[in-house]
């Protein structure tokens, strides 16, 4: 729609578009694997495939020279690492195994990446890099405070609690250096928000 208005759209912003993607991503690649070569560590289910991915898409992206938006479009489609960095975790997407996508297709929804409000705890897409671990300890601050609020409703207060305790599982679980998913799955489906699906 945006493209059809006055009729004759000028569209060589979605050029831009494509090649700011690619920059963006080639930026992201390039601060990753500069943090793993620092010795950050990657905790998590994903953990291992984090590092893989990282280290083969600068491989990708070093030297490349890109002139045109097709080119980046071709680069994109075909070397872009999937992963994907969220407050307190990242992602490393693969539609198959990915919790986020069945609440997004039952509502008839097209998906082709991860939707970070509906990411589940126990998804294997998921790992934590010393810089979530970082957001972690203060989200788990924020989480402690909130379950101890004596003006807060008592299942807010249980709910804030529930966060921090599954906050504190992650940093625990980074800190000894498990690289899998160490918690037990929940009896439902816990989102990261704390929520609880059918």
């Amino acid at each position: 729609m945006t493209l059809g208005y006055a009729g004759d759209a000028d569209t060589s912003w979605m050029e831009d578009l494509a090649l700011e993607e690619l920059e963006m991503v080639s930026e992201q690649v390039d601060e990753d694997l500069r943090a793993l070569d620092d010795g950050e560590r990657v905790s998590g289910p994903s953990a291992r495939e984090y590092r893989h991915r990282v280290r083969k898409s600068a491989a990708v992206f070093t030297g490349r020279v890109v002139i045109q938006a097709d080119n980046a479009r071709r680069l994109l489609s075909s070397k872009h690492p999937d992963i994907h960095h969220g407050q307190g975790m990242t992602c490393v997407w693969r539609y198959e195994t990915a919790g986020c996508r069945e609440e997004r297709e039952a509502a008839g929804v097209d998906v082709h990446g991860p939707d970070e409000p509906l990411c589940r705890t126990e998804c294997v897409n998921l790992a934590y890099t010393d810089r979530n671990i970082e957001d972690k300890k203060r989200e788990l601050a924020r989480h402690e405070a909130a379950a101890v609020d004596p003006l807060s409703p008592r299942p807010l207060r249980d709910r804030e609690a529930a966060k921090a305790t599954q906050a504190r599982a992650v940093i625990t679980a980074h800190e000894l250096g498990r690289h899998g998913n160490s918690r037990q799955k929940p009896a439902g489906k816990e989102r990261l928000d704390g929520t609880q699906t059918s």
